[in-house]
Order: C-alpha cells, then sequence, then structure tokens
C-alpha cells in the first residue's frame, strides 16, 4: 500500500503579501520537495504566491486588495468564495487522496472541502490561532476566530504541530488530542550543509580575521534577539574581532537597532534585512557561532516554537547556542550539541560565547554532534516520511 503513488492537495490561504519566504512558507515548500521526490503528485490552492517546485500544480486565488487593511471584515467573505473557487477546480484534479492545510485565523474552508468531498484533512497548526492573535496581534471577533478553528479540529483527521508544548496549548484550548501528532520543523541538507561555496562572502562584508556570531531569523518578542543584542558589548570587551551578524527582519528591528545605538557597537553588528532564502545558507555558512535565545511568553505560556534555524543551524554543522526553552532543551543536550543558557540573560549568553571562543575543542564537539544528529533524526526528509506514515495508516483503518 505504501508503493501507491498519492495526488495531494496543499491548500493554504493566509495573506503574505510579496513575502514568498519565511517559516510557513520553508515548511510547506520543504515537505512537498519531499513528497515530489517520493513519486507523489502535488497540487497547490493558495491565495498567495510561492516559490515551489516547477512540478507542482499551482491554483492561485487571490484576496481582495483590501484585505491587508480590513483582514477580519474580509477573511469570511474569502472563506466562501475560495471555498466555491475549490469546487471548480477539484473535479479537474481528482482522485486527492489528502489534503494538507496550514491552519490560519478566522479560515475554516479547509474543514468545508472535507465535508463536502470526504477527503482525509490534515491540519498543520502552528499555534492556536485566538491565542496568537490575542497575545501577538490584535483581536476583534474572539468567538468567531476560535469558532473557526474548533471547526477544523472536528472534521480533521489528523492535526500536525510542531512541539510538546504546542501540543499542550492545542490541547488546553479544545483541539482533541488523539488526532494531534508532534512533527517539527527540519532542514534541508541539499541546502544547509557544512561544504556551502561562501568565497568573497567574508571579504565583501569586511569580516575577514573577525569572529562571527549568527543569528537568523524574523525578528520577533519569542525570539529573544533584544537580549542577544545586549550581550554584544559584554562580548566585545573580551573579543575585540567579534562581529555579530542578524539574518532577518521584523517587528523588533527598531528596538535592535536602538539597543546597539545606546551600547556604541555599531561596528560590531550587522543587519542583512530580509534575504532570499537561497543567500541564507552563504551568511550562517561564515559564522563562528549560531545563536537561537528564544524566550517564554509573557502570559507564562511556555516557548512552543519549533525555530527552523535550530535544525538549519545543525546542518551547517556550526557550534550551537541556545536558551534552555521549549522544544530547544529537548532536541539540544548541554555541552553535547548545543550550549544551552537561561533565557533573557544577555551575561549568560556572553558568556557562553566566550567558552566557545577560547575552547575550540569544545566547539567542535558540539559542531559535530549536532551535526549528526540532525542528518539522524531532522532532515524534512523525516517531516514528510512522518506525513505519509500518517496517511497510510489512516486509510488502514
Amino acid at each position: 500500500m505504501e508503493d501507491k503513488k498519492l495526488r495531494a492537495l496543499f491548500w493554504r490561504i493566509d495573506y503574505t503579501g510579496a513575502l514568498v519566504d519565511g517559516g510557513v512558507s520553508t515548511t510547506v515548500r520543504s515537505l512537498i520537495k519531499e513528497i515530489l521526490k517520493e513519486g507523489h503528485d502535488v497540487f497547490y490552492f493558495s491565495g498567495s504566491r510561492a516559490k515551489l517546485p516547477s512540478n507542482v500544480k499551482i491554483y492561485y486565488f487571490p484576496f481582495n486588495r483590501f484585505y491587508r487593511n480590513f483582514p477580519e471584515i474580509f477573511a469570511l467573505n474569502y472563506n466562501f468564495r475560495s471555498f466555491k473557487f475549490a469546487k471548480k477546480v477539484l473535479p479537474q484534479i481528482q482522485p486527492i487522496n489528502f489534503i494538507y492545510h496550514p491552519v490560519h485565523d478566522f479560515n475554516f474552508s479547509a474543514g468545508m472541502l472535507k465535508r463536502e468531498y470526504g477527503i482525509p484533512l490534515f491540519l498543520q497548526a502552528d499555534g492556536v490561532q485566538y491565542w496568537i492573535k490575542r497575545n501577538w496581534g490584535k483581536l476583534y471577533f474572539s468567538k468567531l476566530v476560535l469558532w473557526a478553528e474548533e471547526i477544523l479540529w472536528a472534521l480533521s483527521d489528523k492535526i500536525f504541530t510542531f512541539s510538546t508544548q504546542l501540543k499542550n496549548l492545542l490541547i488546553e484550548f479544545g483541539a482533541p488530542g488523539e488526532k494531534i501528532c508532534i512533527n517539527p520543523c527540519g532542514f534541508d541538507p541539499e541546502i544547509f550543509h557544512p561544504q556551502i561555496d561562501a568565497r568573497g562572502l567574508k571579504e565583501s562584508l569586511g569580516l575577514e580575521g573577525k569572529f562571527i556570531i549568527g543569528f537568523s531569523g524574523t525578528f520577533e518578542l519569542y525570539h529573544g534577539i533584544s537580549f542577544l543584542a545586549k550581550s554584544i558589548k559584554m562580548v566585545v570587551r573580551r573579543i575585540p574581532q567579534a562581529v555579530f551578524l542578524f539574518v532577518g527582519d521584523g517587528s523588533f528591528r527598531a528596538q535592535l537597532d536602538e539597543i546597539v545605538k545606546q551600547d556604541n557597537v555599531q561596528k560590531n553588528t550587522i543587519i542583512t534585512g530580509f534575504l532570499p532564502f537561497e543567500e541564507v545558507p552563504k551568511y550562517l555558512s561564515i559564522c563562528d557561532v549560531l545563536v537561537s535565545p528564544g524566550i517564554n511568553n509573557p502570559d507564562g505560556t511556555e516557548f512552543f516554537n519549533s525555530p527552523i534555524k535550530n535544525f538549519e543551524y545543525m546542518g551547517l554543522k556550526k557550534p550551537i547556542l541556545a536558551t534552555a526553552v521549549g522544544q530547544q532543551k529537548e532536541i539540544f543536550k548541554d555541552r553535547w550539541n548545543a550550549l544551552l543558557v537561561e533565557e533573557k540573560n544577555p551575561e549568560a549568553i556572553a558568556e557562553a560565547i566566550w567558552e566557545l571562543y577560547r575552547n575550540p575543542e569544545l566547539a567542535q564537539t558540539i559542531a559535530t554532534n549536532a551535526y549528526q544528529d540532525g542528518i539522524a533524526k531532522h532532515t524534512w526528509s523525516h517531516r514528510a516520511k512522518t506525513l505519509l506514515d500518517a496517511y497510510f495508516s489512516l486509510i488502514k483503518k
């Protein structure tokens, strides 16, 4: 049965604007790539543009041009319009074996497809949308956003989520625990590997002879970049040639800029802004240490993310420094495949960087063990296998 050629529909209806890279985009694109490698067919329905392999059949249904300004007003309208669009296209591509749907706020159209056609529905739950909107954004129609999620939870056959912490949060808000499967993020060893050719990059950035501490990701609260920024002046006192390379951008960019300016460490800091995904491995490959300084949430909710950066760091075979929060303290073992430090503690971050600088043997041990763990357990191939195994297990029942 596992030799059967499948036809998967990826149904993604979250507004991304012009952004074609990012955590969800990388996850979806990587799973699709691995499913195609297994010889299956993939179809893609979306309201936003995406960078996908050329052999994916893409059906694009654009958002109202005012959606970005009034998302909660237009969300329900788009929900039903996109469902009607899907009903027109689905007969042309049937049979579809399963739908894979990253959950987005106010949208339950994938559940409508499941109910209409009886196609198995797999959800990707990056969080509880109600919690995310309430804690990280604005929320005007709280009952409506939770109601939409509850519809999807009820109609789904499997809910894939990234961490034990996020599974617990989903259950707390009413998601059926027996449906939830933990399937963390991963990395592509063809893209993130130790042999990346970044010749000329150090020279172009003025980083030759420097000790480079790297971070990649969106600059959001839970990434803890302000605490990493506050460690710069402490590190530079001990390692004058240290330079911090921030690869990314986001809502906390202004705070990062302010800390760098106040501490007068502009000469020791480079912020690239958003880079095309294919450029990110080159920038990280020139780093001597890679940092993941995530923090728990202000309301006391444990850090529930599964940062893609952690697995990409592993693939690059670099020494890793991470805070002991959430999944990070599960995939990383202190002084084995990472140095783990207390969250929100710039002094601890600086001390750990100093230790890796003066102890090359420890740094090499961490890098080697992290790489071996990544290849053995944390590639996107492993994640796609979990998804496909769930489908075959479902139909056997």
